[in-house]
Protein backbone atom coordinates (compact mmCIF):
# COMPACT_ATOMS: atom_id res chain seq x y z
CA UNK A 1 0.00 0.00 0.00
CA UNK A 2 1.06 3.50 -0.72
CA UNK A 3 0.14 6.80 -0.32
CA UNK A 4 -0.96 7.00 3.33
CA UNK A 5 -2.50 9.83 4.68
CA UNK A 6 -3.80 11.28 7.85
CA UNK A 7 -7.43 9.91 8.86
CA UNK A 8 -9.90 11.74 6.68
CA UNK A 9 -13.62 11.77 6.61
CA UNK A 10 -15.00 10.79 3.25
CA UNK A 11 -18.63 11.49 2.43
CA UNK A 12 -19.78 9.51 -1.28
CA UNK A 13 -22.57 11.53 -3.47
CA UNK A 14 -23.78 8.12 -5.43
CA UNK A 15 -26.36 8.39 -8.01
CA UNK A 16 -28.38 5.66 -6.39
CA UNK A 17 -27.77 3.02 -3.65
CA UNK A 18 -28.96 -0.20 -2.45
CA UNK A 19 -32.09 -1.62 -2.48
CA UNK A 20 -31.68 -0.10 -6.44
CA UNK A 21 -29.47 -2.07 -8.35
CA UNK A 22 -26.42 0.23 -9.40
CA UNK A 23 -23.01 -0.66 -10.12
CA UNK A 24 -21.82 2.95 -8.71
CA UNK A 25 -22.91 2.33 -5.39
CA UNK A 26 -21.57 -1.09 -5.35
CA UNK A 27 -18.51 1.20 -6.41
CA UNK A 28 -19.15 3.41 -3.33
CA UNK A 29 -19.20 0.90 -1.31
CA UNK A 30 -16.37 -1.31 -1.83
CA UNK A 31 -13.70 1.31 -2.50
CA UNK A 32 -15.49 2.89 1.15
CA UNK A 33 -14.50 -0.15 2.61
CA UNK A 34 -10.97 -0.28 1.21
CA UNK A 35 -10.50 3.45 2.88
CA UNK A 36 -12.11 2.24 6.25
CA UNK A 37 -9.54 -0.55 6.08
CA UNK A 38 -6.64 2.26 6.15
CA UNK A 39 -8.15 3.77 9.18
CA UNK A 40 -10.47 6.91 7.25
CA UNK A 41 -14.17 7.21 7.69
CA UNK A 42 -16.90 6.70 5.14
CA UNK A 43 -20.61 7.64 4.16
CA UNK A 44 -22.52 7.18 1.55
CA UNK A 45 -25.08 9.71 0.35
CA UNK A 46 -27.70 9.32 -1.98
CA UNK A 47 -31.67 9.63 -2.62
CA UNK A 48 -33.99 7.44 -1.09
CA UNK A 49 -35.00 4.23 -1.20
CA UNK A 50 -31.50 3.67 0.52
CA UNK A 51 -30.93 0.46 2.64
CA UNK A 52 -27.42 -1.48 4.19
CA UNK A 53 -25.61 -2.71 1.42
CA UNK A 54 -24.91 -6.35 1.78
CA UNK A 55 -21.69 -6.43 0.12
CA UNK A 56 -20.65 -4.06 3.45
CA UNK A 57 -23.63 -3.67 5.84
CA UNK A 58 -21.18 -1.23 7.81
CA UNK A 59 -20.60 1.53 5.38
CA UNK A 60 -23.28 4.06 6.77
CA UNK A 61 -25.05 5.01 3.91
CA UNK A 62 -28.18 7.87 3.82
CA UNK A 63 -30.74 9.16 1.90
CA UNK A 64 -33.26 11.93 1.00
CA UNK A 65 -36.36 12.32 -0.63
CA UNK A 66 -37.24 14.82 -3.12
CA UNK A 67 -39.16 15.49 -6.26
CA UNK A 68 -36.20 16.72 -8.29
CA UNK A 69 -32.38 15.95 -8.40
CA UNK A 70 -31.78 18.83 -6.85
CA UNK A 71 -34.53 18.99 -4.52
CA UNK A 72 -32.98 16.04 -3.09
CA UNK A 73 -29.28 17.79 -3.23
CA UNK A 74 -30.94 20.57 -0.67
CA UNK A 75 -31.94 18.03 1.61
CA UNK A 76 -28.90 16.08 1.35
CA UNK A 77 -26.47 18.91 2.26
CA UNK A 78 -27.81 19.50 5.75
CA UNK A 79 -27.00 15.68 6.18
CA UNK A 80 -23.43 15.61 4.34
CA UNK A 81 -22.41 19.07 6.51
CA UNK A 82 -23.48 17.48 10.17
CA UNK A 83 -21.18 14.51 9.39
CA UNK A 84 -18.72 16.90 8.93
CA UNK A 85 -16.41 15.17 5.90
CA UNK A 86 -12.82 16.25 5.01
CA UNK A 87 -13.73 15.00 1.52
CA UNK A 88 -16.70 14.80 -1.13
CA UNK A 89 -16.49 12.48 -3.44
CA UNK A 90 -19.10 12.80 -6.61
CA UNK A 91 -19.94 9.52 -8.42
CA UNK A 92 -20.42 11.41 -11.30
CA UNK A 93 -23.35 10.51 -14.29
CA UNK A 94 -25.74 12.81 -16.02
CA UNK A 95 -28.28 11.36 -14.51
CA UNK A 96 -27.47 11.83 -10.71
CA UNK A 97 -29.88 11.11 -8.29
CA UNK A 98 -32.95 10.25 -11.09
CA UNK A 99 -31.83 13.40 -13.51
CA UNK A 100 -33.30 13.22 -17.22
CA UNK A 101 -31.66 12.82 -20.32
CA UNK A 102 -31.11 17.13 -19.47
CA UNK A 103 -29.39 16.36 -16.75
CA UNK A 104 -29.44 18.89 -13.72
CA UNK A 105 -27.63 21.42 -11.65
CA UNK A 106 -27.81 18.95 -8.48
CA UNK A 107 -24.20 17.57 -8.80
CA UNK A 108 -22.55 21.24 -9.32
CA UNK A 109 -24.63 22.75 -7.03
CA UNK A 110 -23.51 20.32 -4.08
CA UNK A 111 -19.99 20.37 -5.13
CA UNK A 112 -20.26 24.66 -4.72
CA UNK A 113 -21.53 24.64 -1.47
CA UNK A 114 -18.85 21.99 -0.18
CA UNK A 115 -16.24 23.65 -1.73
CA UNK A 116 -17.11 27.12 -0.17
CA UNK A 117 -17.32 25.22 2.98
CA UNK A 118 -14.23 24.19 3.16
CA UNK A 119 -14.88 20.43 2.01
CA UNK A 120 -12.22 18.90 -0.44
CA UNK A 121 -14.51 17.63 -3.52
CA UNK A 122 -12.93 14.77 -5.52
CA UNK A 123 -14.74 14.05 -8.81
CA UNK A 124 -15.01 10.56 -10.35
CA UNK A 125 -17.04 11.02 -13.80
CA UNK A 126 -18.38 7.70 -14.36
CA UNK A 127 -19.98 8.92 -17.49
CA UNK A 128 -19.62 12.51 -19.35
CA UNK A 129 -21.77 13.91 -21.59
CA UNK A 130 -23.39 13.25 -24.68
CA UNK A 131 -22.02 15.21 -28.10
CA UNK A 132 -24.06 17.28 -29.83
CA UNK A 133 -25.99 16.10 -32.78
CA UNK A 134 -28.87 17.72 -35.50
CA UNK A 135 -31.86 16.43 -33.57
CA UNK A 136 -33.41 19.04 -31.65
CA UNK A 137 -33.46 17.58 -28.28
CA UNK A 138 -30.05 15.76 -27.95
CA UNK A 139 -28.76 19.30 -29.44
CA UNK A 140 -29.93 20.83 -25.95
CA UNK A 141 -29.36 17.59 -23.94
CA UNK A 142 -25.50 18.27 -25.00
CA UNK A 143 -25.72 22.20 -24.32
CA UNK A 144 -26.89 21.56 -20.49
CA UNK A 145 -24.88 18.41 -20.00
CA UNK A 146 -21.62 19.97 -20.91
CA UNK A 147 -22.54 23.54 -19.39
CA UNK A 148 -23.56 21.64 -15.81
CA UNK A 149 -19.83 19.36 -16.72
CA UNK A 150 -18.20 22.62 -16.67
CA UNK A 151 -20.19 23.77 -13.60
CA UNK A 152 -19.23 21.21 -11.43
CA UNK A 153 -15.62 21.29 -12.35
CA UNK A 154 -15.05 24.70 -11.37
CA UNK A 155 -15.91 23.67 -7.75
CA UNK A 156 -13.85 20.39 -7.86
CA UNK A 157 -10.26 20.03 -6.19
CA UNK A 158 -9.22 16.94 -8.50
CA UNK A 159 -11.07 14.73 -11.15
CA UNK A 160 -11.11 11.89 -12.40
CA UNK A 161 -12.02 9.53 -15.70
CA UNK A 162 -12.54 5.78 -15.30
CA UNK A 163 -10.10 4.64 -18.28
CA UNK A 164 -6.91 6.43 -20.39
CA UNK A 165 -9.23 6.97 -23.38
CA UNK A 166 -11.54 9.82 -21.79
CA UNK A 167 -9.20 11.77 -20.26
CA UNK A 168 -9.28 13.67 -24.25
CA UNK A 169 -13.09 14.67 -23.35
CA UNK A 170 -12.25 16.01 -20.10
CA UNK A 171 -8.58 17.75 -20.66
CA UNK A 172 -10.05 20.46 -22.73
CA UNK A 173 -12.35 21.44 -20.14
CA UNK A 174 -9.68 21.37 -17.63
CA UNK A 175 -7.26 23.82 -19.49
CA UNK A 176 -10.08 26.25 -20.40
CA UNK A 177 -10.93 26.38 -17.18
CA UNK A 178 -7.95 26.63 -15.44
CA UNK A 179 -8.43 23.32 -13.65
CA UNK A 180 -5.75 20.44 -12.45
CA UNK A 181 -4.95 17.96 -14.90
CA UNK A 182 -7.38 15.20 -15.23
CA UNK A 183 -6.22 11.16 -13.74
CA UNK A 184 -6.98 7.94 -14.08
CA UNK A 185 -9.24 5.89 -11.14
CA UNK A 186 -10.08 2.95 -12.68
CA UNK A 187 -13.46 0.73 -11.51
CA UNK A 188 -13.15 -2.67 -10.02
CA UNK A 189 -14.66 -5.68 -9.23
CA UNK A 190 -18.25 -5.61 -7.93
CA UNK A 191 -17.78 -8.92 -6.93
CA UNK A 192 -14.62 -10.00 -5.72
CA UNK A 193 -12.93 -12.79 -7.60
CA UNK A 194 -12.45 -16.27 -6.17
CA UNK A 195 -10.07 -18.53 -8.36
CA UNK A 196 -11.34 -19.80 -11.37
CA UNK A 197 -11.79 -23.69 -11.59
CA UNK A 198 -11.59 -24.28 -15.13
CA UNK A 199 -11.63 -28.24 -16.37
CA UNK A 200 -9.39 -29.15 -19.41
CA UNK A 201 -12.03 -30.53 -22.13
CA UNK A 202 -15.14 -28.59 -20.61
CA UNK A 203 -16.66 -25.45 -22.41
CA UNK A 204 -18.50 -24.16 -20.08
CA UNK A 205 -18.63 -19.90 -21.33
CA UNK A 206 -20.56 -16.94 -19.62
CA UNK A 207 -21.47 -13.17 -19.12
CA UNK A 208 -22.01 -11.70 -16.10
CA UNK A 209 -24.59 -8.12 -17.12
CA UNK A 210 -27.60 -6.34 -17.00
CA UNK A 211 -28.90 -6.14 -20.92
CA UNK A 212 -27.98 -2.76 -21.06
CA UNK A 213 -27.11 -0.57 -23.64
CA UNK A 214 -23.99 -1.16 -25.62
CA UNK A 215 -23.80 -5.11 -24.23
CA UNK A 216 -24.35 -7.34 -27.02
CA UNK A 217 -26.27 -10.60 -25.98
CA UNK A 218 -27.05 -11.44 -29.31
CA UNK A 219 -23.30 -11.76 -30.62
CA UNK A 220 -22.64 -14.26 -27.14
CA UNK A 221 -26.27 -16.06 -28.31
CA UNK A 222 -24.44 -16.31 -31.96
CA UNK A 223 -20.71 -17.23 -30.72
CA UNK A 224 -22.55 -20.34 -28.28
CA UNK A 225 -24.08 -21.39 -31.51
CA UNK A 226 -20.76 -21.57 -33.00
CA UNK A 227 -19.04 -23.03 -30.48
CA UNK A 228 -21.82 -25.83 -30.06
CA UNK A 229 -20.65 -27.07 -33.72
CA UNK A 230 -16.99 -27.98 -32.34
CA UNK A 231 -18.15 -28.62 -28.53
CA UNK A 232 -21.39 -30.07 -28.49
CA UNK A 233 -21.74 -30.18 -24.37
CA UNK A 234 -21.00 -26.63 -24.23
CA UNK A 235 -22.73 -24.94 -21.71
CA UNK A 236 -23.56 -21.26 -21.74
CA UNK A 237 -24.39 -19.18 -18.47
CA UNK A 238 -25.94 -15.32 -18.10
CA UNK A 239 -25.01 -14.53 -14.92
CA UNK A 240 -26.99 -11.14 -12.84
CA UNK A 241 -30.42 -9.70 -13.11
CA UNK A 242 -31.21 -8.54 -16.79
CA UNK A 243 -33.30 -5.66 -16.09
CA UNK A 244 -37.01 -4.90 -15.96
CA UNK A 245 -38.91 -8.31 -17.97
CA UNK A 246 -40.89 -5.83 -19.98
CA UNK A 247 -38.53 -3.56 -20.88
CA UNK A 248 -38.14 -3.68 -25.25
CA UNK A 249 -34.31 -4.92 -24.82
CA UNK A 250 -34.60 -7.47 -22.27
CA UNK A 251 -37.92 -9.15 -23.97
CA UNK A 252 -35.06 -8.97 -26.85
CA UNK A 253 -32.52 -11.27 -24.96
CA UNK A 254 -35.39 -13.21 -23.80
CA UNK A 255 -36.99 -14.24 -26.77
CA UNK A 256 -33.35 -14.88 -28.29
CA UNK A 257 -32.75 -17.34 -25.60
CA UNK A 258 -36.35 -19.01 -25.84
CA UNK A 259 -36.11 -19.41 -30.13
CA UNK A 260 -32.02 -20.71 -29.20
CA UNK A 261 -31.66 -24.48 -30.73
CA UNK A 262 -29.80 -25.01 -27.66
CA UNK A 263 -32.03 -23.17 -25.24
CA UNK A 264 -31.82 -26.67 -22.92
CA UNK A 265 -27.95 -25.41 -22.60
CA UNK A 266 -28.47 -21.91 -22.06
CA UNK A 267 -29.23 -20.96 -18.10
CA UNK A 268 -30.15 -18.01 -16.85
CA UNK A 269 -29.77 -17.01 -13.39
CA UNK A 270 -31.82 -14.15 -12.31
CA UNK A 271 -30.22 -12.05 -9.88
CA UNK A 272 -27.92 -13.23 -7.27
CA UNK A 273 -25.80 -12.19 -4.31
CA UNK A 274 -22.27 -11.17 -5.81
CA UNK A 275 -20.52 -13.57 -3.57
CA UNK A 276 -22.74 -16.53 -5.48
CA UNK A 277 -21.63 -14.26 -8.80
CA UNK A 278 -18.07 -14.92 -7.67
CA UNK A 279 -18.95 -18.38 -7.43
CA UNK A 280 -20.64 -19.09 -10.54
CA UNK A 281 -17.91 -17.12 -12.94
CA UNK A 282 -15.20 -18.68 -10.46
CA UNK A 283 -16.61 -22.28 -12.08
CA UNK A 284 -16.48 -21.25 -15.49
CA UNK A 285 -13.65 -22.05 -18.53
CA UNK A 286 -14.39 -19.18 -20.48
CA UNK A 287 -15.61 -15.14 -20.16
CA UNK A 288 -17.27 -13.71 -22.72
CA UNK A 289 -16.91 -9.56 -22.75
CA UNK A 290 -19.96 -8.57 -25.77
CA UNK A 291 -19.21 -4.57 -24.78
CA UNK A 292 -19.34 -2.37 -27.62
CA UNK A 293 -16.97 -0.41 -26.96
CA UNK A 294 -14.52 -3.12 -26.33
CA UNK A 295 -12.42 -4.02 -23.28
CA UNK A 296 -12.29 -1.21 -20.50
CA UNK A 297 -11.85 -0.06 -17.16
CA UNK A 298 -14.77 1.08 -16.41
CA UNK A 299 -16.88 -2.05 -15.95
CA UNK A 300 -17.27 -3.71 -11.98
CA UNK A 301 -18.43 -7.00 -14.11
CA UNK A 302 -14.98 -7.70 -16.39
CA UNK A 303 -12.70 -7.26 -13.81
CA UNK A 304 -14.35 -10.00 -12.18
CA UNK A 305 -13.50 -12.47 -14.59
CA UNK A 306 -9.63 -10.92 -14.93
CA UNK A 307 -9.57 -11.70 -11.22
CA UNK A 308 -10.73 -15.06 -11.18
CA UNK A 309 -7.79 -15.76 -13.55
CA UNK A 310 -10.52 -16.45 -16.75
CA UNK A 311 -9.33 -15.95 -20.19
CA UNK A 312 -11.57 -13.40 -21.79
CA UNK A 313 -12.92 -12.94 -25.21
CA UNK A 314 -13.55 -9.42 -26.12
CA UNK A 315 -12.56 -6.72 -28.72
CA UNK A 316 -10.26 -3.82 -29.24
CA UNK A 317 -12.99 -1.00 -29.11
CA UNK A 318 -13.18 3.03 -28.49
CA UNK A 319 -12.02 2.59 -24.52
CA UNK A 320 -9.74 0.34 -24.43
CA UNK A 321 -6.54 1.13 -23.49
CA UNK A 322 -3.97 -0.22 -25.39
CA UNK A 323 -1.22 0.06 -22.22
CA UNK A 324 -3.02 -2.38 -20.60
CA UNK A 325 -4.75 -4.88 -22.88
CA UNK A 326 -2.78 -6.96 -25.13
CA UNK A 327 -4.50 -10.01 -27.08
CA UNK A 328 -3.32 -13.42 -26.47
CA UNK A 329 -1.74 -12.16 -23.47
CA UNK A 330 -4.22 -11.19 -21.06
CA UNK A 331 -7.28 -11.11 -22.94
CA UNK A 332 -8.43 -12.29 -26.45
CA UNK A 333 -9.45 -10.04 -29.00
CA UNK A 334 -12.34 -11.06 -31.42
CA UNK A 335 -11.58 -9.87 -35.10
CA UNK A 336 -15.23 -7.96 -34.45
CA UNK A 337 -18.14 -7.96 -32.25
CA UNK A 338 -20.30 -10.53 -34.44
CA UNK A 339 -21.15 -14.10 -32.76
CA UNK A 340 -18.99 -16.06 -35.51
CA UNK A 341 -16.18 -13.77 -34.40
CA UNK A 342 -16.24 -14.60 -30.97
CA UNK A 343 -17.18 -17.85 -31.78
CA UNK A 344 -13.77 -18.30 -33.77
CA UNK A 345 -11.72 -16.53 -31.01
CA UNK A 346 -13.44 -19.25 -28.49
CA UNK A 347 -12.79 -22.17 -30.17
CA UNK A 348 -8.88 -20.93 -30.60
CA UNK A 349 -8.88 -20.30 -26.73
CA UNK A 350 -10.54 -23.71 -26.02
CA UNK A 351 -8.53 -26.17 -28.50
CA UNK A 352 -4.92 -24.36 -27.27
CA UNK A 353 -4.55 -25.30 -23.42
CA UNK A 354 -1.26 -23.51 -23.68
CA UNK A 355 -2.68 -20.11 -24.71
CA UNK A 356 -6.01 -20.46 -22.32
CA UNK A 357 -3.25 -20.53 -19.28
CA UNK A 358 -1.12 -17.99 -20.67
CA UNK A 359 -4.20 -15.41 -20.79
CA UNK A 360 -5.72 -16.30 -17.55
CA UNK A 361 -2.45 -15.89 -16.07
CA UNK A 362 -2.04 -12.71 -17.85
CA UNK A 363 -5.93 -11.43 -16.60
CA UNK A 364 -4.88 -11.83 -13.06
CA UNK A 365 -1.77 -10.28 -13.51
CA UNK A 366 -3.69 -6.94 -14.97
CA UNK A 367 -6.36 -7.31 -12.02
CA UNK A 368 -3.83 -7.04 -9.27
CA UNK A 369 -1.80 -4.30 -10.86
CA UNK A 370 -4.47 -2.36 -12.02
CA UNK A 371 -8.05 -3.67 -11.04
CA UNK A 372 -7.61 -4.39 -7.11
CA UNK A 373 -9.66 -2.52 -4.57
CA UNK A 374 -6.30 -1.61 -3.00
CA UNK A 375 -4.74 -0.41 -6.31
CA UNK A 376 -7.77 1.57 -7.16
CA UNK A 377 -8.17 2.77 -3.55
CA UNK A 378 -4.13 4.30 -3.69
CA UNK A 379 -5.19 6.55 -6.80
CA UNK A 380 -7.27 8.19 -4.59
CA UNK A 381 -5.77 8.59 -0.90
CA UNK A 382 -2.66 9.52 -2.95
CA UNK A 383 -4.34 12.89 -4.40
CA UNK A 384 -5.68 13.93 -1.28
CA UNK A 385 -4.09 16.86 0.89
Amino acid sequence: MTGEVPTRRFAFLAPNFNPRTCGIGDHSVRLGAELVRRGHAVHVFSRLPVEPNPIDPTIAATGAPGATPLAIARRLWPLIRAWAPTDLVIQYTGQMLGASRFGSPAAPWLAAVAHRAGIQVTLIAHELYVGFEKRPDVFVAAALLQTQFAALLMSVDRSFVTTDSRLKYIEPFCRALGRPAPRVIRVGANALPLPARRVPGRARIGLFSSAAAGKRFDVVLGAFSGVLERWPEAELVLLGDLGDPTSPRVREVTDIIRAHPAAARIRVTGKLSLADVSREIADLDLYLFPMNTGANTRSGTLPVALGAGLPVICVHGAETDDALFRSDENVVFARELTGPAFAEAALRVLADPALATRVANGARALYDAHLSWQSIADSLVTTVA
